[in-house]
């Protein structure tokens, strides 16, 4: 009898102690974070990789697939296919919503890559204040961009691109802040010109613009991102209007992409000034007119890839390192004013244009 009541005894203490458990475990995920979850999973109508197989409304939503939690918060939610895994190339179908955005702990949001992933970007995706990176690239995203994105002072990687996302950059992106590091909002259908608070973003390292409908002139307020800033993409937009000298503040810019797009005037010789440090410059199916900067074979040392195609540009091609290794490539088709190695020699006629 003794025997029983201590294993009877026993067997409700540890009955009691597993359901304390499962108080806490429970506690873990808040009723209305598990719901946010679930809200967004019933919207999804496919799921060829099965990453949503384990968020079950009975179970804890810290311990479901590509969610993380502190302190009894959901703070990540990454859901960036593994093609180790699944190389199907389609990952969740079904509609971003806005459940997602009533988790305000989270600190990482990442759909990117879904492929068709769709609808606009709810406003209220600025009440994630303590947001320090969102990637939604290549999805099918459509709308604008929310003008209640500058709500997010934490935000330090900003990933919207790949997607048919219309309309113009809010300016209250520029209010974000020190915190912004990159940005990737290219091959959109963004458009209009680019707001001058977007170059107030002093800690700015990486801003990809490129194959969108983007338009007007760049500011020489470029220059302000010059401590910071080593990847400027503008390419393949309709920018127009001359390149303003203050590229030249870009002295840690490793690549600078401004080709296709209808940039007049002719090159900055400031652009020089980046020095060793441009890898990378392509200028090329713009109408720019004029020289290319005779200091340049001096000044850029650096550079390994060099677009001026299709252009009107005119005078000798400066000569040596590293100007000695590009190929015609480089310079045709187009410009049929310059010469020089590797064109054909300059004659006095083209050293009068360079005049």
């Amino acid at each position: 009898m003794g025997k029983f009541s201590f294993a009877f005894v026993l067997g409700f203490v540890l009955m009691i102690s597993m359901q304390n458990i499962a108080v806490v475990v429970a506690q873990s995920c808040p009723a209305a974070e598990r719901d946010a979850l679930l809200a967004f999973k019933a919207g999804i109508t496919e799921d060829p990789s099965g990453q949503l197989t384990t968020w079950v409304a009975t179970t804890d939503c810290c311990t479901w697939s590509s969610i993380f939690c502190k302190n009894g918060h959901v703070i990540e939610l990454d859901l960036r296919p593994d093609d180790a895994f699944d190389n199907s190339g389609i990952y969740l179908t079904g509609p971003l919503g806005s459940s997602l955005f009533t988790l305000l702990e989270l600190e990482v949001l990442d759909l990117s890559e879904m492929q068709n992933l769709t609808g606009p970007i709810s406003p209220t995706i600025g009440n994630l204040k303590n947001l320090v990176h969102l990637d939604f690239r290549t999805n099918k995203l459509t709308g604008s961009i929310p003008s209640s994105v500058g709500n997010l002072k934490k935000l330090n990687f900003l990933s919207l691109g790949g997607n048919p996302i219309s309309g113009s950059i809010p300016s209250s992106i520029g209010t974000i802040g020190a915190s912004l590091n990159y940005i990737y909002l290219g091959q959109s259908s963004l458009s209009g010109s680019l707001p001058d608070s977007l170059f107030q973003l002093s800690n700015l390292t990486s801003l990809f613009l490129e194959i969108s409908d983007l338009s007007g002139s760049l500011s020489p307020l470029v220059g302000n991102l010059g401590p910071t800033l080593t990847v400027l993409d503008l390419s393949s937009n309709s920018f127009s209007g001359a390149l303003p000298s203050t590229l030249g503040k870009l002295t840690k810019v490793f690549l600078l992409d401004l080709s296709f797009n209808k940039f007049t005037g002719q090159i900055p010789a400031s652009i020089g000034n980046i020095g060793a440090t441009l890898f990378n410059l392509e200028l090329a199916n713009n109408e720019l007119t004029g020289p290319i900067p005779p200091l340049f074979a001096k000044q850029l040392t650096g550079l390994a890839v060099l677009g001026l195609e299709n252009n009107k540009l005119t005078g000798p091609i400066p000569q040596g390192a590293p100007f000695s290794n590009f190929s015609v490539d480089s310079f045709r088709p187009g410009n049929p004013g310059l010469c020089g190695h590797p064109l054909p020699p300059c004659t006095g006629g083209n050293r009068k244009k360079l005049l």
